[in-house]
């Protein structure tokens, strides 16, 4: 994954001296929301087609970050434990392609079992799951003809674990995506990096390239890129491919990319890194080649968004599996809440863990998974076909999604209020009946024109999100 910052609306106001008689100013970061947005965005039929075949229902999906770096875990010869994300220890721990290549050459994760990860992921309330079939270090976890840096011709391992796991998904009503690095591969010099900072490790890695040697990114995409993404959406079933760090990519790349997955797979979804940065500005010229928009990393949106999103996060600090250096753990809490705030505001969650080198799922993943799954045992009608929040504003308390018919509000009320009460303002649709999901009680309520209020129990029903379930007389529009 890009290194990226959770990122949270901030608008920063300059004020003139008051002399100036002039209306205060606003500064828009050029990252933020505000920027990246403009209002009268709107994805095409065909990717709004694809989006509601599934997607928009399913909400919740497992990020795997699996590949040779899971076995060193954060840290090589004692370098590179200080950056953020263990699969990015090839640049952080300064190795040569020669010395990946040697870790290559030893990755058996002997203990993987497909079916295994596909029961977790499902019984989590997991709809669907989306691995790296090739990261930035140009390593694939499936069968190539292409190169035979992959898992089947470079390792002892000798298994396709793209096609284990495709087949584990689908047998397990799973639907089932790849991630692909389409511009940056370290084992190919005429790939760029992720920024021009990084462009003087070309020797670093690859110390016997010639001095006068000048990268040819299309080359790299012609050889190896659009070849590997021919393969995978051909001779696997995939339901969604998922792009990344695009540096250097133009109009022509993307066509070509975006063409040869419509060509072979024409309901495969697309997301918006096949050009735009995770925190990039989106444009409209661009559209066409994607379906959906992938936000920063571990980023949750603070407001309603003209396109569809997904909010690409993480159980840990880091995307691989990482135990040298600084790496920590979220909170149930923070999970909940950040999963809870995306939908609410019109976008699916897609939480990543990253496996062991030997295979296994990582112990703490799948107790956090699993604590969602059980929240969602019991308030999944309130994320599942949901649509985003219809009433103007986000509320103090917490946040509201709302039923595909807009006949059902959902209240998520993540901070319990000291006054024991709540109120929903704005609301022109008169209330038939509110209940608690957990336990199914009824709750006290009053409603004045258009503002409701509600008197809560002393305590939460839940300890992360008390959802409540509101439902009205006629359909609320947005």
């Amino acid at each position: 994954m890009k290194p990226l910052a959770l990122s949270l609306i901030v608008v920063v106001s300059a004020i003139l001296p008051m002399q100036a008689q002039e209306a205060p100013k606003k500064i828009v970061p050029e990252h933020r929301f505000e920027y990246r947005f403009d209002e009268n965005l709107k994805q095409t039929d065909d990717s709004i087609a694809r989006q509601e075949k599934w997607f928009r229902d399913a909400k919740f999906g497992a990020f795997i970050h699996f590949g040779v770096y899971s076995t060193l875990e954060g840290e090589y010869q004692g370098r590179g434990s200080e950056h953020r994300y263990s699969e990015w220890i090839q640049i952080s721990g300064k190795m040569t392609a020669a010395e990946y290549h040697q870790v290559a050459a030893k990755f058996n994760p002997s203990e993987f079992d497909a079916d295994e990860w596909a029961k977790v992921f499902k019984d989590s309330g997991i709809r669907y799951v989306v691995i790296t079939s090739k990261h930035h270090d140009g390593f694939a976890l499936f069968k190539s003809m292409v190169s035979d840096y992959n898992i089947v011709d470079y390792t002892p391992f000798k298994r396709d674990i793209i096609k284990e796991l495709s087949e584990a998904c689908h047998r397990n009503g799973l639907k089932f995506g790849v991630y692909y690095s389409q511009a940056q591969d370290w084992d190919e010099p005429d790939a760029p990096f992720i920024a021009p900072r990084f462009d003087g490790r070309y020797k670093l890695i690859h110390p016997d390239l010639p001095d006068d040697f000048q990268p040819d990114m299309d080359r790299y995409i012609s050889k190896k890129g659009l070849p590997q993404v021919e393969e995978l959406v051909k001779n696997y079933e995939l339901d969604l491919i998922w792009f990344d760090t695009p540096r250097d990519m133009n109009r022509e790349r993307v066509k070509l990319y975006s063409d040869m997955v419509r060509k072979h797979r024409r309901d495969c979804l697309i997301n918006s890194r096949i050009i735009h940065s995770g925190k990039g500005k989106i444009e409209a010229q661009y559209l066409p080649y994607y379906d959906y928009v992938s936000i920063g990393d571990k980023e949750v949106p603070t407001k309603k968004l003209p396109l569809y999103v997904e909010s690409p996060d993480s159980v840990s600090s880091s995307f691989g599996y990482k135990t040298k250096g600084d790496c920590y753990y979220h909170s149930e809490k923070e999970m909940i809440e950040r999963f809870v705030g995306t939908v609410c505001a019109g976008g699916n969650y897609l939480l990543n863990n990253g496996p062991m080198g030997n295979g296994q799922l990582d112990p703490e993943a799948i107790r956090l998974y699993g604590v969602i799954g059980d929240w969602l045992k019991v308030n999944g009608e309130s994320i599942y076909e949901t649509r985003r929040n219809p009433l103007q504003s986000r509320p103090q308390w917490g946040d509201i999604s709302a039923s595909k018919d807009g006949k059902t509000l959902y209240l998520h009320i993540l901070q319990w209020p000291e006054s024991g009460s709540i109120t929903v303002d704005g609301l022109p649709i008169q209330v038939a009946s509110v209940v608690y999901l957990a336990g199914g009680e009824q709750a006290d309520f009053v409603q004045d024109g258009d503002v409701l209020n509600l008197r809560l129990p002393a305590k939460p029903l839940n300890e992360y999100d008390t959802v409540v379930k509101v439902m009205l007389t006629d359909k609320l529009g947005e």
